[in-house]
């Protein structure tokens, strides 16, 4: 048996969720990736997965094996990659938030695509928040903290939120002076997981003002929020990296400038190991880069929140 192979086939398997899935990804028969996994388990003398026709359910010794598996993987790679002139190969898997990664990081991705023409770079955009190591994400986008029990965590970008909104609406309902003098039914909220408006905070001078939108659009998406603004729906809190575009062109204006708001931190985040891919370190350092003049940590920064 080869037992390299196996546990390619194994970790594949693992991460599609499928045999299916895994034989697509590594052009085997259905058949042929059943019998490696079948051998693999024979040989270790434990149940890695339990398989029904569609699915596959790892145990608790798949999971731990599936850890060591990954590292051995990476361990290889890392050494091919050396031998074969530094050129990166294989599938790098990166997650972000969806404003976030729609807005900054999509198209910033054809830049490292074109450095690395032998990777292929599947990009996920979601703002569900789940364990990387069990769905094979190599790299992750998470803002406001993590939990780096499992996970390196490297500080890539920090800003402010900023409150804006159409110019015409402006025109229409008047431009406030001060956070009390927002109308809360003009506000359009971000939503969070519970359905719940995220609430909006501005600073000043010692005195600190709270807010929840009552508008009548509530989005799980900066951008959605911003083109609802667009369109003259009403006021939106949003991060200043990502309205800067449509502040640049006018299309909306900011309010409220000379008040303090929340800051938001994001950080790429990647399972710790023994070894680390160096396609991994490629993709941390092109992210990092992105945002030379803002200021903050180089190194791994340990933050805390569940992954």
């Amino acid at each position: 048996m080869d037992r390299l192979r196996a546990m390619e086939v194994f970790v594949r398997t693992v991460e599609a969720g499928s045999l299916s899935g895994a034989a697509a990804q590594l052009g085997l028969a259905n058949a042929s990736v059943t019998t490696l996994l079948s051998n693999l388990e024979m040989h270790l003398g434990v149940m890695l997965l339990r398989r029904s026709t569609r699915h596959v359910q790892v145990t608790e010794d798949g999971e731990s094996y599936y850890v060591h598996c990954r590292a051995i993987l990476a361990a290889v790679e890392e050494a091919e990659t050396g031998l074969g002139g530094g050129n990166l190969r294989g599938m790098l898997r990166l997650e972000a938030p969806i404003a976030f990664g729609h807005l900054i990081i999509a198209p910033a991705m054809a830049r490292f695509a074109r450095a690395h023409p032998e990777l292929r770079v599947v990009v996920s955009l979601t703002n569900a928040v789940d364990s990387l190591i069990r769905r094979g994400v190599d790299v992750a986008i998470r803002y406001d903290a993590v939990d780096t029990g499992d996970l390196v965590a490297r500080s890539i970008y920090h800003g402010h939120h900023v409150l804006c909104g159409a110019p015409a609406f402006q025109e229409a309902n008047g431009t406030p002076t001060e956070p009390a003098a927002l109308n809360p039914r003009h506000c359009l909220g971000f939503a969070e997981q519970a359905g719940l408006p995220r609430p909006w905070r501005f600073h000043r001078e010692g005195k600190a003002v709270e807010l929840l939108p009552e508008g009548n659009l509530f989005f799980n998406s900066s951008d959605a929020l911003m083109r609802a603004a667009m369109d003259g729906a009403g006021m939106v809190y949003v991060l200043d990296a990502l309205a800067e575009p449509y502040l640049t062109s006018g299309a909306l204006v900011r309010l409220l400038e000379d008040w303090q708001t929340d800051e938001q931190r994001f950080y790429a985040v990647y399972p710790k190991a023994r070894f680390t891919p160096p396609k991994v370190h490629a993709l941390i350092a092109f992210l990092a880069g992105l945002f030379p003049n803002v200021p903050g940590p180089s190194a791994p920064v340990p933050v805390r929140r569940h992954t």
